[in-house]
């Protein structure tokens, strides 16, 4: 038996679909191994840490399949866990405290910063501030440093930052918020869409068998094993060239909705492939058989892939969303750090000027979707910086 399988035979009994507590389980195992293994890639490094949407209509049991994974978090109590009505700021100060120094791994990898959030319903998550959350996501979940300027804390620096994300929502929420040319880039290739049409079945009275108490126990014995863990994966040789040879054979479809999971697919295989090896043989080596297996989780993301994203429809705000590309590309370039710290050029403008510029083209409501939508896509990010005077002022920047 193994964290996996035994998580899948506790929660046999519940009406959610076993696809959903399949990625339930992945997200509950990454929370638990954190930032302390990895796959070393050179030029790269690669965390175990997933983005998960699950996608269903109301009554698909969405939410039964998360509450097993808070369940699971709250009895280990060591796992960083925020809530889902928070904002950005909130979240990136709680990530800042929740800093954890690890004895044993190397000096640069020594200090991480981990943090789950369960979302029971993503467009709430996202009410507060969907531009600036978006836009947070996107740029946090790879990153080694993540720096966030204050008007009364300063500059907050998340170290390690290990984000992982399990939420809820419907088909027909993507189809009116995230646009086809969304889900091609930014967060939606880092996300993986789980999609379900209807709960596994009517159960009038759930019952918890021995059996599955039994497992729980196991699930959480294994937790804390696999907690100890740290350290970066080895390959065997078989399964370095059965991964070359199924990454330079891999085709990508012309289909702009699913376009992004695709160019990131190997990514993800990798994330996933790690939490399989460390589940099944309790092993920081990746193996043939744990790439393979990899692959057949995908295939339960790419069977229904397609249909998450139905009635997708061009952005009708591109005449406007170019116009605001425009208007930066005129900035003047200025000083800046990167996240790394590194001196670089920006082409940025206070948000509030951006928004005088533009009040004759769009109103408030739309402006505002309209940048949550080119942060989305990577054209542009927000940025705070502090003036002369001790002013906080947020940027938008050209990217």
């Amino acid at each position: 038996m193994s964290f996996l399988s035994d998580y899948r035979l506790y929660t046999s009994g519940n009406e959610a679909p076993p696809t959903y507590h399949t990625f339930s389980s992945l997200v509950a195992l990454s929370s638990i191994v954190s930032r302390k293994v990895w796959v070393d890639m050179d030029y790269y490094s690669i965390y175990p840490n997933l983005y998960v949407v699950l996608v269903g209509p109301p009554g698909a049991r969405k939410s039964s399949a998360m509450n097993t994974t808070k369940f699971l978090m709250r009895q280990l109590k060591n796992i960083p866990f925020s809530g889902e009505c928070i904002s950005k700021e909130k979240l990136i100060i709680d990530m800042n405290e929740a800093e954890q120094v690890i004895e044993g791994l190397p000096e640069d990898r020594r200090v991480i910063s981990p943090m789950t959030i369960c979302v029971t319903e993503l467009s709430e998550f996202l009410q507060i501030s969907a531009a600036g959350m978006i836009g947070f996501l996107t740029d946090v979940y790879d990153q080694d440093i993540y720096e966030h300027k204050t008007k009364n804390k300063g500059t907050v620096i998340i170290n390690g930052p290990f984000l992982n994300l399990l939420a809820c929502t419907t088909p027909s929420w993507i189809t009116m918020y995230l646009r086809t040319d969304i889900i091609s880039g930014g967060f939606s290739r880092r996300a993986l869409f789980v999609y379900e049409t209807e709960k596994a079945g009517r159960i009038a009275f759930p019952v918890i068998t021995p059996e599955a108490r039994a497992a729980w126990g196991r699930v959480i014995d294994a937790a804390q094993r696999h907690s100890k863990l740290k350290g970066p994966f080895k390959w065997t040789r078989e399964a370095k060239e059965f991964y070359r040879k199924w990454y330079e054979s891999l085709v990508i479809p012309n289909d702009e909705n699913t376009v992004g999971y695709y160019e990131t697919k190997h990514i993800q295989l990798l994330k996933v492939a790690m939490l399989i090896a460390i589940s099944e043989d309790e092993v920081l080596e990746l193996r043939v058989s744990h790439l393979e297996a990899g692959l057949k989780i995908l295939g339960l993301v790419e069977q229904n892939l397609g249909r998450v994203f139905e009635g997708m429809g061009r952005n009708d705000l591109n005449s406007s969303a170019t116009k605001l590309l425009e208007v930066l590309r005129r900035c003047p370039e200025q000083d800046a750090k990167d996240a790394q710290g590194h001196p670089c050029k920006i082409r940025a403008m206070p948000r509030k000027q951006l928004q005088n510029i533009m009040y004759a083209e769009v109103d408030q409501d739309t402006l505002e979707k309209m940048i949550t939508h080119l942060i989305a896509v990577d054209k542009i990010g927000l940025r705070t910086f502090i003036d002369d005077r001790g002013t906080t002022r947020e940027y938008i920047v050209l990217k």
